[in-house]
């Protein structure tokens, strides 16, 4: 049996690395969400910009909406119908998240990934952000 006091001293240990882990893990957070906002405001916004501006030239009836840390391009018709570009600082790394929703009849299809994997906020620019949208695109515009 282990003696009481090398066990204390473990668990000691154990707290001490964890919360150390969790100090290192929120300062890495906090430079990254302000790396990430700063990416949705300078970059995916002006790039959705143009992409809805190219919509409603060709007669689609989308609109874009900036709420805090994301950005997303909506249809008019359905608020359902979404690409959509959002800060998610839960997780490890920071990360932009997608989410594209589309309404079928009374289905509606969800689906999430990152923007671009194995990249940091800092490494992402325009092309990803395009490169999306575009790969999002065709299920709202074949109708």
């Amino acid at each position: 049996m282990a003696e009481v006091a090398d066990v204390r001293r473990r668990v000691l240990i154990t707290i001490d690395k964890a919360r150390q882990a969790a100090a290192d893990r929120r300062a890495r957070a906090d430079v990254a969400r302000e790396l990430g906002q700063e990416f949705i405001r300078l970059t995916a916004v002006p790039v959705v910009q143009q992409v809805v501006s190219v919509l409603k030239a060709e007669g689609f009836d989308y609109r874009l909406s900036t709420p805090e840390g994301a950005v997303r391009l909506v249809s008019e018709r359905n608020r359902e119908d979404f690409i959509d570009l959002t800060l998610d600082a839960t997780q490890d790394p920071v990360t932009i998240m997608t989410e594209v929703s589309c309404v079928r009849g009374r289905r509606v299809s969800t689906r999430e990934r990152p923007l671009q994997d194995g990249l940091e906020i800092g490494q992402l620019t325009e092309a990803h952000v395009l490169d999306f949208l575009l790969e999002s695109l065709p299920v709202f515009v074949d109708r």
